[in-house]
């Protein structure tokens, strides 16, 4: 079905009225593509669409829309621009017909598509998405949309992208495998190789074999020559390849940046180009290159650089006043005061577009402390009010803010000891700090490269934290503020986290993974006689104290901690136990309640225990997942944040009631960008685990890629500058995503998927279904479509030649649908089914590839060898493999471990706990056979011989393995060298919500010292899969490994 939106003549008409205002120059157009005649460009800035005379000069708007319009690609005969856009909240391929100005869309499917050019008749574009058919969906597939609609379907049954199509329409050039374009300097086995294919046969050949990325093919108009990117002489550079000779030469020759996102004219002319900031032409008839001079109106801005915008549950951190009448909050890193608990008018405190964090109250609630971004650090500072007569933040008109620190490192997390005399703060990556407010007295308590959380002790005298060692195992200290030593007093070797102190000084609580796979909560009683004391002897105290006779109430005296450290460790007792964990504890102000956060009954909710473990109660349901959880001082209310409100309920229970903080907020969007920008720049800089940053000059890039801001006018193309920063540094897990939009968003699709994958033959009525996927509504017994059927209709609607049946099928997920289906002996049936989301049809379709391996391998080796493939590095992947070791291997004489295609994780030495078991003995029973009890060993063990197949898109801790298991030894690794992709890394979350990675620690192998990133696993049998096998249904690597393990 096709949809025409009209948009008018507006952009035609903006180059006959623009003659009266100024111009200004067009720097960072983005996608520039060549008309066929070589006479014009056109190219996507700020957003949309524009087109220039190829000379250069003032350029016109097509395209005017709040989504964001780029990568044109002109028809051949220069009447339509094809291009994507995410108008309907992801990307979808869209065709601008120039004549009319009318806009048609093509693709409706959830998920990015991504248009790659057009069938040289013009009939349909050519487009990347990841559907319904490839059977691992890790790689992009090329399928075509037509202009006169229609279900699109695949262009080939072959795997990688971009595509082109030689004009004879019989040819395709095509990349296999990819890196990131953004990234420079890439060496491994996942870079880019250009093949050449034939439509309608199993012909392919390759035409590169470098260690360097080869991408975006380009033919000539005679088809006679293919031109490409390469990164062979250490830059993106254009190049040119007799196809039937393979003879190479090289067109540009640029050293610093290289060139992005070429295309050539349909005549074969010209080739444009990114590089810079600038917009290149490339004459292929003379070789002049130049720069494009692009101008646009100087007004014609689409997005105003300034918004006012509202944000009522936005907050990400709060710190409730000594007096608890006020609160001081954050929302996108400014700070806000209102009253508390109820809330209502607020006041920006600090008013900066750089992010504040950190919030800690004086001890009389006057002066709020708080960290600031200044020059790419933090420093402590202070706001205050001027106005003796209201020292209320949230009601003086008169703020002062104050400067505490400016030392070259970054200061960071204040708070204010509970006697107003001290504050604590961490300095750098891991000292802990403390100065006295009154006299500037700073003292260092610990020097570390890795300080966690820490919390001041009721009496001011002592801080607890969390801290790795060298060997990255977190432990719970305590030191005191006169110094000395800090004292370990969890001692385990699990890890432990998050202290906090009871109000009575007597009780430590903490987070830690003993005994379980996952965090739980530990209770540590500071003085031996509170250990000692039994339940009877609580119970006698309770007694006590209720039949005592009642008096007034009195003041009661400071809290007086008194630590007995000796055998403090043994001291320590677990919780709880769930399975799932728990995220967050907070011990109450007595010692005797622990409230946390949890979701071991499913959805992550409030609970409150007793610090025995006894007398659970969950205060809140629905899935509030509270953050930032404290008590109040009476212990009788628990405050949290909920979805970015802060939110108070009984200790007792009840329903949850939420402070009012709306604030608004005037947003300077280029400064906003820029900080945005400086504060990733910080992050790398802090974090990145090589201090000389692969050989980079990480603050020149600094300055280089700021000058991009001014012109990255829109969310996407200011990610598009900070990733190429990233690039720079030529690393694996170096990654940023932009939160927010330009505009409000357009909620996406949710494509339903049925459970089938269809045939590409389109010459019949309906859709013919070439497979059922296991596991899926299609393969219901009530249902049980079959290959061979045609589906006739959706919910009514008939498929014809132009009907889309995504369209038909968006939003549907869950809901009942009704199918009409022909048989292959012509009857009908009608059936009834709930389709399924993309991301639960690509598990079960993951699951079916599996099971076909798995059989696959039983059948080839007579049931011999078992086979697992292990998904992810992760607890889910772990808990499987170790069930396949029993479900799936048990009685088989060998295993294949399967181990592509795996992203990483953490759980390599888990496996190697397996696969690596010093044997010492065995067990006999009476008329039983040799053996070992299971039960008396951590993990499931596995000492029979195995194979570990891995290829490029083997990444991370998937390659710590592969490597580990050749380092020991343990069997052949078989298939094609992992990526070289191996950092441990986490993520920092900016002001606004943007995350950008942090890849802060280096592995490297123990015999030889060498850097697994940039060093993919080598298989001791290199075996490389073909562009045809997808076709034969073919897997030359399992093939191998089978090879290997059933040799006598």
């Amino acid at each position: 079905m096709q949809s025409i939106l009209k948009i008018g003549f507006i952009g035609w008409l903006v180059g006959a009225i623009v003659c009266s205002y100024a111009q200004a120059a067009i720097k960072f157009a983005r996608f520039p593509a060549p008309s066929p005649d070589g006479k014009q460009v056109a190219f996507s800035w700020q957003g949309d669409l524009w087109v220039a005379p190829m000379e250069g000069g003032l350029a016109r708007r097509l395209t005017v829309h709040p989504g964001y319009d780029f990568a044109p690609i002109w028809s051949p005969d220069g009447t339509k621009i094809a291009f994507t856009s995410d108008r309907y909240g992801n990307d979808d391929v869209f065709v601008l017909h120039l004549d009319s100005g009318t806009v048609q869309r093509l693709t409706y499917f959830s998920g990015r598509d991504r248009a790659l050019g057009w069938l040289p008749d013009g009939s349909g574009v050519v487009f990347e998405s990841r559907r319904d058919w490839e059977p691992y969906s890790v790689q992009w597939v090329a399928y075509v949309a037509l202009l006169k609609g229609g279900t699109p379907h695949r262009l080939w049954d072959v795997a990688g992208t971009p595509v082109a199509i030689a004009p004879d329409g019989k040819r395709v050039a095509f990349v296999r495998r990819d890196s990131a374009w953004w990234r420079k300097g890439y060496k491994g086995s996942a870079q880019g190789d250009l093949w050449l294919g034939v439509l309608g046969t199993k012909q392919f050949t390759r035409l590169t074999q470098t260690d360097t990325p080869d991408s975006w093919p380009m033919w000539s108009a005679d088809g006679r020559t293919l031109y490409f990117v390469s990164e062979r002489d250490g830059t993106f550079n254009l190049y040119a390849m007799e196809v039937d000779s393979r003879r190479v030469r090289q067109l540009t020759r640029f050293k610093d940046d290289g060139v992005r996102f070429p295309q050539i004219s349909a005549q074969g002319t010209v080739i444009t180009f990114e590089q810079g900031m600038e917009v290149w032409r490339l004459d292929l008839k003379s070789g002049a290159q130049r720069p494009i001079a692009l101008f646009a109106p100087a007004q014609d801005a689409r997005l105003n650089p300034e918004v006012v915008r509202t944000f009522s549950g936005n907050v990400s951190e709060f710190e409730i006043a000594p007096e608890g009448k006020e609160v001081a909050f954050v929302v996108r890193g400014e700070v806000f005061a209102t009253r508390f608990p109820e809330g209502g008018t607020t006041q920006n405190l600090t008013n900066t577009v750089v992010q504040e964090t950190g919030l800690s109250w004086s001890k009389d609630g006057k002066r709020l402390y708080f960290a600031r971004e200044v020059d790419g650090q933090f420093d402590l500072f202070c706001v205050s009010s001027e106005d003796a007569n209201e020292p209320r933040l949230r009601r003086t008109t008169r703020l002062k803010t104050e400067r505490l620190t400016q030392t070259p490192e970054s200061e960071t997390s204040p708070k204010v000891s509970p006697d107003g005399k001290w504050l604590a703060f961490q300095r750098g990556n891991g000292n802990l700090v403390v100065r006295h407010l009154e006299t500037g007295e700073e003292r260092t308590l610990v020097e570390s490269w890795n300080l966690g959380t820490f919390v001041w002790s009721p009496d001011s005298k002592w801080l607890a934290f969390d801290m790795n060692d060298e060997n990255y195992n977190s432990d719970i200290y305590i030191v005191s503020v006169e110094g000395g030593a800090p004292v370990n007093v969890s001692r385990h070797p699990r890890n432990d986290y998050a202290p906090s102190w009871s109000g009575d000084g007597r009780v430590l609580v903490f987070l830690s993974e003993r005994e379980t796979d996952t965090l739980n909560i530990c209770h540590l009683y500071l003085r031996r006689e509170d250990y000692e004391k039994t339940r009877a002897d609580r119970d006698d105290e309770e007694d006590e104290r209720y039949d005592a006779p009642k008096k007034p109430e009195e003041k009661k005296d400071e809290p007086s901690v008194q630590i007995d450290f000796e055998d403090i460790h043994l001291r320590v007792r677990l919780v709880t136990r769930y399975p799932a964990g728990v995220q967050e504890a907070v011990v109450s102000p007595d010692g005797e309640q622990i409230a946390f956060r949890s979701a071991y009954q499913g959805q992550s909710d409030l609970y409150v225990i007793k610090w025995d473990g006894s007398d659970e109660r969950r205060l809140t349901t629905g899935g509030v997942a509270p953050t930032a959880i404290r008590w109040s001082k009476d212990g009788k209310t628990l405050y949290f944040l909920s979805r970015g409100r802060i939110q108070r309920v009984a200790a007792s229970g009840g329903t949850p009631q939420a402070t009012r903080t709306e604030v608004r907020i005037t947003i300077n969007e280029p400064a906003e960008r820029t900080y945005i920008y400086e504060a990733a720049w910080r992050v790398l800089n802090e974090t990145f685990y090589d201090p000389n940053f692969h050989g980079v000059n990480w603050q020149a890039m600094r300055e280089k890629y700021r000058s991009y801001l001014p012109y990255a006018q829109t969310d996407r193309d200011f990610t598009t500058v900070v990733l190429m920063l990233l690039g720079e540094l030529r690393s694996s897990h170096v990654s940023f995503s932009r939160a927010g939009a330009d505009e409000e968003e357009t909620p996406a699709a949710s494509t339903g998927m049925l459970g089938v994958v269809f045939s590409n033959q389109r010459d019949g009525e309906g859709l013919l279904i070439e497979r059922v996927i296991p596991n899926t509504p299609a393969a219901r017994k009530d249902v049980n479509l079959k290959p061979g059927e045609r589906i006739l209709a959706v919910n009514g609607t008939r498929l014809t030649p132009t009907t889309n049946i995504w369209q038909l099928l968006n939003n549907t997920v869950g809901e009942r649908v009704q199918l009409l289906v022909r048989q292959p002996d012509g009857t009908e049936r009608t059936v009834f089914l709930r389709p399924i989301s993309t991301s639960a049809f690509d598990a079960a379709r993951y699951q079916d590839w599996v099971q076909q391996n798995r059989r696959y391998v039983e059948e080839r080796s007579g049931g011999r060898i078992g086979y697992v493939h292990i998904q992810a590095m992760g607890e889910q992947s772990l808990r499987e493999f170790e069930r396949d070791l029993y479900a799936v291997a048990a009685g088989k004489e060998a295993l294949i471990i399967d181990v592509r295609f795996n992203g990483g994780g953490r759980t390599a030495d888990y496996l190697l706990g397996m696969l690596h078991v010093p044997r010492h003995a065995y067990t006999v029973g009476r008329n039983g056979k040799p053996g070992y009890p299971i039960d008396r060993l951590p993990l499931v063990p596995w000492t029979k011989p195995i194979a570990v197949l891995c290829n490029e898109r083997s990444f991370s801790n998937a390659e710590i393995f592969a490597h580990a298991i050749k380092t020991l030894k343990r069997g052949p690794l078989v298939g094609m060298p992992t990526a070289g992709g191996v950092i441990s890394t986490g993520q920092a979350t900016l002001m606004d919500g943007s995350r950008v990675s942090t890849p802060g620690r280096g592995w490297y192998t123990i015999d030889k010292h060498i850097n697994l990133e940039g060093n993919g696993a080598q298989p001791d049998y290199m075996v490389e899969d073909m562009p045809e096998d997808l076709m034969e249904q073919r897997d030359r690597q399992l093939d191998k490994a089978l090879e290997i393990l059933n040799k006598p």
